[in-house]
């Protein structure tokens, strides 16, 4: 996909041009999808990019920026981002499956006071048809995870995800990566 080529060359360039703070790698597993994304962080700043590809649904890739707010006044921090994401979908359907939407929304995580080890993650993206392009009407993407810090810089988690795409050609909407998954997260 030619957006997939363009995204990966446009990231690796934002990437290596900022000052490079912290970077995280995650990635996730079910029966039927493999799911990736680094991220990049510069103060309160970050660029991610990432993807997912299902056996059965299709795939889907992303580039997104977002700003960040860490509550660090305990040692069970909140931490809260904001942005958008650029994301292409090619669905596994007869033609007229793909498209180009820009997704705004954010991420929440919280990590609980008596048991500093554990954290609940949400996000959730959506783009209207206003930001819709190709033979998308609208877009959502959700996901809940339970996340576990095993070492310093690293978690393991177990999601719950669902991206929802209302195609103009289609009568519904087509559900991707709507499952369960095992996952890791790595401070690089």
């Amino acid at each position: 996909m030619m957006f997939t080529k363009w995204s990966v060359s446009i990231a690796t360039g934002l990437f290596l041009s900022m000052g490079l703070s912290a970077a995280t790698f995650e990635g996730s597993l079910s029966d039927q999808s493999i799911k990736a994304d680094i991220s990049i962080s510069q103060d309160s700043y970050f660029l991610d990019i990432g993807g997912m590809h299902d056996t059965e649904e299709g795939s889907y890739g992303y580039i997104g920026a977002h700003i960040e707010d860490t509550d660090t006044s305990e040692d069970y921090p909140v931490q809260i981002g904001l942005g958008a994401r650029l994301l292409a979908v090619d669905a596994d359907l007869n033609g007229s499956d793909s498209g180009i939407v820009i997704g705004l929304g954010g991420f929440y995580r919280y990590t609980l006071p008596k048991a500093n080890r554990f954290s609940l993650y949400g996000e959730f993206y959506y783009a209207p048809q206003v930001l819709s392009f190709e033979n998308v009407d609208d877009l959502y993407q959700a996901e809940v995870r339970g996340e576990y810090r095993t070492l310093r810089n690293a978690k393991v988690f177990v999601r719950y995800g669902l991206t929802s795409i209302d195609f103009s050609k289609f009568d519904s909407n087509h559900k991707m990566n709507k499952s369960f998954g095992l996952g890791i997260s790595l401070d690089l």
